[in-house]
């Protein structure tokens, strides 16, 4: 069965998204970097059905995105230095690894660590605000193979899925930054030069 495909600013969307997300539906989303495929981080069925769409190892964890910077103390320990510093880093096409609380699902976690991302994009500040809900999430793409960035070929490849939100999106997977360092490390990916002399004081 084809998934159900639904523009971000689609007035459906919302609900479409709540369903997917109480029913243990899995779905693909735009994200201010590239696609993301998840859902709903504590149902332990759509994270066994991404696994193996994705063909990705069990023990590594997801990226838990959320809808705004308000949401990250209940899933992420902040100081006043790394509130400032998020201020700066988020909404963006950043995750972050923060020292977990007991609230952040097990499926974002390693180490005592969560990687946290709320990217720059309509459809999370405002589907997913309006829900107030997390998702887990990854890039599109089978494990070790480069991200899916036309919607065309994730249909094709990924149209084992339930719901499919569309909208734009950027071209290269988020930069992966270490906050639990002093000072903090890039992980991944690529910082601005005035991103990377602010990392730098920290």
């Amino acid at each position: 069965m084809m998934p159900r495909v639904l523009p971000y600013e689609d007035p459906h969307a919302p609900s479409a998204v709540a369903a997917a997300l109480e029913t243990g539906e899995t779905m693909v989303f735009p994200t201010d970097t590239v696609y993301g495929i998840g859902g709903n981080p504590w149902d332990a069925r759509t994270l066994g059905r991404v696994r193996a769409l994705k063909g990705r190892p069990p023990d590594r964890p997801f990226a838990l995105h959320l809808p705004t910077r308000a949401s990250i103390p209940r899933y992420a320990v902040l100081d006043e230095r790394l509130q400032d510093l998020i201020g700066r880093l988020l909404p963006g096409p950043y995750t972050l690894l923060l020292c977990a609380t007991a609230q952040a699902p097990p499926s974002a976690v390693a180490a005592g660590k969560v990687g946290i991302r709320v990217p720059a994009h309509p459809f999370f500040q405002r589907t997913l605000a309006e829900l107030d809900r997390p998702l887990f999430g990854t890039s599109v793409n089978r494990h070790g193979e480069p991200p899916l960035l036309d919607i065309d070929a994730i249909i094709d490849r990924f149209g084992a899925v339930d719901l499919i939100v569309t909208g734009p999106t950027g071209l290269a997977a988020s930069a992966i930054l270490d906050l639990t360092t002093h000072p903090p490390e890039l992980l991944r990916g690529d910082l601005p030069i005035g991103l990377r002399s602010l990392l730098e004081e920290q």
